[in-house]
């Protein structure tokens, strides 16, 4: 019989579980936004692709922003204008 193996649970071992699991989900969600510039089954204009470059490379700098400092959350909710 297999044994779970319990998780460390200090703030240490959270981190380090919660950032493994949601950079993993992040690097999955960049690549699938990634499939949306293949012209053969997408049709979208360069301002469109600006936009949704813009706001990722939004996020990632506030992110970094509050790695550094700390600061409050960028915003979650992103649509085409």
């Amino acid at each position: 019989m297999t044994e779970k193996m319990e998780r460390d649970r200090s703030p240490a071992g959270r981190f380090k579980y919660l950032a493994e699991k949601r950079v993993g989900k992040a690097l999955t969600a960049i690549n699938s936004i990634s499939n949306l510039s293949d012209k053969k089954n997408y049709d979208y204009t360069e301002e469109q692709a600006k936009q949704i470059c813009d706001a990722l490379h939004f996020a990632l700098n506030e992110m970094h922003k509050r790695f550094e400092h700390n600061l409050k959350p960028a915003p979650k909710e992103f649509r085409l204008k």
